[in-house]
């Protein structure tokens, strides 16, 4: 005969996502309750190991797996990797989690264009969480050949004139281009986590004067415009619209710098441990799927 199961206890495969990421107890919460409380920063996304796992970071299953695959092509840096997958329409770069609380929005409240990714040895590189030393220009290369498409560029002399929303603010006065979706991969315990860029990020707007707390909601794009102009900034994901660097998040015109941000390390994976960043174009790889027979 089955043992009952006690009330009110749970096992692990049916635990919330909120207790399973953040290792919060639940106990004392019901279903209804956690999903109350979940902000869609804490629903990060998990993937069993096998295949998908951390396939640019050397010596895992993974990254061997990936080296047999048809149309996978790696991309060598001193230490880090990129997998450039035309298929899936993607690129995975191995990163290490860096920190430097001085700079704005690494640990505290702070406004900023610098970029939350980037390559080692440009010279923004100490505002950078996640660093790779696979070299911007090859990932910049890298997102052209699977497809990724700039649409409008702007010059550093361009800044002043651009920067700021106003009345007279035209669709010229931002970056634009393919929208990319970011995210990041990481091992948790025995799982592996991937997480959108923004989940990691909190962001704060002035309304009338007071502080209002909200989701870091972006809209990243792809624009090359530091690789065209040569910029050596070392930025490949920036915030701000900032033409500093090769995908940014345009919600707002040319490098206007109005909102706070702020690096949430609860969520954060640990210092200088390796996560892989995957850049994703929009537009594929299975366009109309649903409308197939």
């Amino acid at each position: 005969m089955k043992e009952e199961k006690k009330e009110g206890t749970r096992c692990s495969c049916c635990s919330d996502p909120y207790s399973v990421l953040l290792g919060k107890k639940s106990d004392d919460q019901t279903e209804e309750d956690s999903l109350k409380r979940m902000h869609r920063a804490d629903f990060l996304k998990i993937i069993g190991l096998g295949v998908l796992g951390l396939s640019s970071i050397t010596g895992t299953e993974a990254f061997a797996a990936a080296q047999k695959s048809k149309g996978i092509k790696t991309i060598k840096g001193k230490e880090d990797r990129m997998i450039i997958d035309k298929a899936n329409r993607e690129l995975r770069i191995s990163a290490t989690i860096t920190k430097d609380s001085s700079k704005p929005a690494v640990a505290d409240w702070g406004r900023r264009f610098q970029a939350f990714f980037g390559a080692k040895g440009g010279k923004m590189e100490s505002f950078f969480v996640f660093t790779t030393d696979v070299s911007r220009t090859d990932i910049n290369k890298a997102l052209q050949a699977i497809g990724v498409k700039s649409r409008r560029q702007i010059p550093m002399e361009e800044v002043k004139q651009r920067t700021g929303l106003k009345p007279t603010t035209t669709s010229d006065d931002y970056l634009q281009g393919d929208p990319i979706i970011v995210t990041v991969r990481f091992k948790k315990g025995a799982m592996l986590v991937e997480a959108a860029l923004e989940d990691f990020i909190d962001e704060k707007i002035m309304v009338e004067g007071k502080e209002v707390m909200k989701p870091y909601t972006p809209h990243f794009v792809y624009h090359g415009t530091a690789e065209a102009i040569s910029f050596p900034s070392g930025c490949i994901v920036c915030p701000s619209d900032c033409n500093g660097g090769i995908i940014t998040d345009n919600v707002l015109p040319l490098k206007t710098t109005v909102n706070y941000y702020k690096v949430n390390w609860d969520r954060m994976p640990s210092v200088g441990s390796k996560v892989e960043v995957v850049l994703k174009s929009i537009y594929g790889p299975y366009m109309m799927s649903s409308t197939k027979a």
